[in-house]
């Protein structure tokens, strides 16, 4: 209840000449969010105290479902949602998923109305709101056979060989996770934004088959990891990567195109775990 924060602030610096001011910087400001719980049940002080222990916890990652649009009834099956929210029965409202993670940096409680406690709850970020976007393409790679227990969800691109797209109408620049599958040996990795070139990297390395290379900067610090079918790290790569690369991606706005090569194969898996962010949603 009474939610506020969902707006963005930036931290901005301005140069004073003369009559007019001139910016220096711009950032966006880390952002606080601030609403109440209340606690009905019987049982209800258990429940917050319940809820209370969960909140020292963190990071937690905080969802928002915005209204996104509206769909005819061809677009389901029924009028229900798996929160048992029923819709009209010819026209379905749909939400989509936003996330921000963070600390609950205080709780304060207070007697409501009858038997009800209230808890005015603040969650301090640590990233922008983000949207996920996932694209997988296996480049020609043979599905049957060997199967490997792979912790993430992937859908198939409808790209060429050896390369993912992904089309971001965030104006933030955006982390994203590049997973490059083996069997490869010293992958090459490129990043184009609107067909022009940004980035590139590279290791010197040999990833089997089964595993997988990850450059990632959706974590802090950023890295290049060796993963078994497990998802477990098998070596830390970066310091076998080309310095002289920049190695580490983000997306901008409009197409990205993460296209992978190497000295011994034609065809490779590739795919991009991105975590398209927002100011404000």
């Amino acid at each position: 209840y009474g939610i506020t924060g969902l707006g963005f602030e930036d931290e901005t610096a301005f140069q004073r000449i003369k009559e007019r001011f001139s910016l220096v910087s711009k950032k966006l400001a880390q952002c606080k969010i601030v609403g109440t719980v209340k606690f009905w049940q019987r049982g209800a002080e258990a429940e917050y105290f319940r809820f209370a222990q969960f909140c020292q916890n963190g990071p937690l990652k905080l969802r928002y479902a915005p209204e996104s649009g509206r769909f005819t009834k061809s677009s389901f099956s029924h009028g229900y949602v798996e929160d048992r929210t029923l819709f009209l029965p010819y026209e379905y409202t749909t939400f989509e998923n936003y996330y921000r993670d963070g600390y609950i940096s205080r709780i304060e409680r207070s007697d409501g109305v009858g038997n009800c406690l209230e808890v005015v709850i603040e969650f301090t970020a640590e990233t922008p709101w983000y949207k996920k976007v996932t694209e997988y393409n296996y480049g020609g790679q043979s599905t049957d056979g060997k199967r490997y227990d792979y912790t993430y969800s992937y859908r198939y691109a409808n790209s060429m060989d050896n390369e993912v797209t992904i089309e971001s109408d965030s104006w933030q620049d955006s982390p994203a996770k590049v997973i490059i599958m083996g069997p490869v040996t010293n992958p090459v990795w490129k990043h184009y934004l609107n067909d022009v070139q940004i980035a590139s990297g590279q290791i010197n390395s040999s990833i089997i088959e089964g595993h997988r290379l990850v450059i990632d900067t959706t974590t802090i610090p950023y890295s290049i990891l060796e993963l078994n079918s497990k998802g477990e790290v098998v070596a830390d790569l970066y310091q076998s990567s080309d310095f002289s690369t920049e190695r580490f991606i983000r997306l901008g706005h409009g197409k990205n195109r993460i296209i992978a090569s190497a000295s011994d194969v034609n065809k490779i898996g590739i795919g991009v775990e991105a975590q398209l962010e927002y100011a404000t949603v």
